[in-house]
């Protein structure tokens, strides 16, 4: 009956790994998996998408080259060629005729890449070796695009980002009232100035655009290594009623350890999972930096044709004259006045749009009271993922055979 009761909970233990690890994933944090494995969790979560690029191919087949009986015979055959592959894996492996995997591996991967590469030969007029080549080759890559986007829950991580999005957009008037004053008092002094707008007017469009990505590229890289400081310090926990407050809604509330028992201890974050907490906080603060960028643009487009008239856009550029062909000028007539929009207008607004992005990204990053601002929720969601984390490595992972 003692063996009976550990095979019981040892069951149990596994259902309650499999659900905190399924968690994970819908997070779009699947490294966070203890072990993670290409063969045992990436792709097998792929093996879905493979099979249905397998079926397509299959189907291609039957296009113009056989019609009648002849189509519908090799439909048959093609059919039960899928079937008798899988049927003979799963003999090599030891399991079921039409068990699906719980392991991707070679014989996997073969039967795959092989039932692709066939269907095409059989498909194919004339060049029987060249299509079938073809095939092999885009399958090859569709395989490696498979598994990068289940390795790193890529999927999942644009739902979550899609969210942040929206919850941003939503919180606009917070943003606005909050970042917008600081960011205007560097800023107003820049945008009415004379060399700012002659340096505009002289940029060409693609020379605006490698500066545009130089400073989006140091904007990046300051919120890459600030990002992974960051998901170092997410992960630590000095007592569990700090992890129990977290874990309230996810998988593993009941298994939360007391307040007397030893502090967590979960191991270190290893390297993939740093980059996928890392990455998962990279995308986030991107969204909102992107949006504080657009909201400063926009207001200096909005501000700039209420005050910048066309007389003093002419002083400043040296301009004789102002059409849409050179400067995109459109005259826009208000109480009997004219507001200019201009080329140079939009280019000077995106340039302090650009900067105060940057100035953004590098105050929330550094700045305690802007971080406690704009970033607490987005770094609540991953910490709650990383509390979860430590109770997965306290009680199932050292438990479960």
């Amino acid at each position: 009956m003692e063996y009976v009761g550990d095979a019981r909970h040892e069951r149990d233990l596994a259902a309650e790994r499999h659900r905190c690890e399924r968690w994970f994933v819908r997070q779009g944090l699947p490294q966070l998996i203890h072990d993670y494995s290409a063969t045992t969790d990436v792709l097998t979560r792929a093996a879905p998408f493979l099979a249905f690029v397998v079926f397509i191919e299959f189907f291609l087949v039957l296009g113009d080259r056989w019609t009648g009986w002849a189509q519908a015979g090799i439909f048959v055959v093609g059919l039960a060629a899928m079937a008798g592959a899988m049927a003979l894996v799963n003999r090599i492996r030891g399991r079921r005729l039409f068990q699906l995997p719980e392991r991707f591996g070679p014989w996997e991967v073969l039967a795959y890449l092989g039932l692709g590469a066939v269907f095409a030969g059989l498909g194919s007029a004339n060049a029987v070796i060249v299509d079938a080549a073809f095939t092999l080759g885009l399958n090859v890559v569709l395989l490696g695009g498979a598994y990068v986007v289940t390795s790193w829950g890529l999927v999942p991580m644009v739902r979550w980002s899609v969210g942040q999005l929206w919850r941003q957009v939503g919180q606009m008037t917070t943003l606005l009232a909050k970042s917008l004053p600081i960011l205007l008092v560097f800023s107003a002094f820049i945008f009415l100035n004379a060399e700012m707008w002659q340096v505009a007017h002289d940029f060409t469009l693609p020379f605006f655009a490698m500066v545009a990505g130089l400073l989006v590229a140091v904007g990046a890289l300051f919120l890459g290594v600030s990002v992974r400081r960051l998901a170092v310090d997410l992960a630590r926990f000095s007592s569990w009623v700090d992890v129990r407050s977290r874990c309230a809604d996810t998988p593993v509330a009941h298994l939360v350890p007391a307040d007397d028992a030893p502090p967590p201890d979960a191991p270190p974050l290893g390297r993939r999972a740093r980059s996928n907490v890392s990455l998962l906080l990279f995308v986030a603060q991107s969204i909102q930096t992107v949006l504080v960028a657009g909201i400063v643009t926009g207001f200096y487009v909005l501000f700039g044709m209420f005050t910048v008239r066309e007389s003093t856009l002419m002083q400043w550029t040296t301009l004789s004259q102002l059409t849409w062909a050179e400067s995109w000028a459109v005259r826009v007539p208000l109480w009997g006045e004219e507001l200019l929009f201009s080329r140079q207008l939009v280019l000077v607004a995106a340039f302090i749009g650009l900067f105060s992005g940057l100035q953004f990204a590098v105050s929330v990053m550094n700045d305690a009271s802007y971080r406690s601002e704009f970033a607490d929720d987005m770094t609540g969601e991953l910490r709650e993922a990383l509390a979860v984390r430590a109770v997965y490595h306290r009680t199932l992972v050292t438990e479960t055979p």
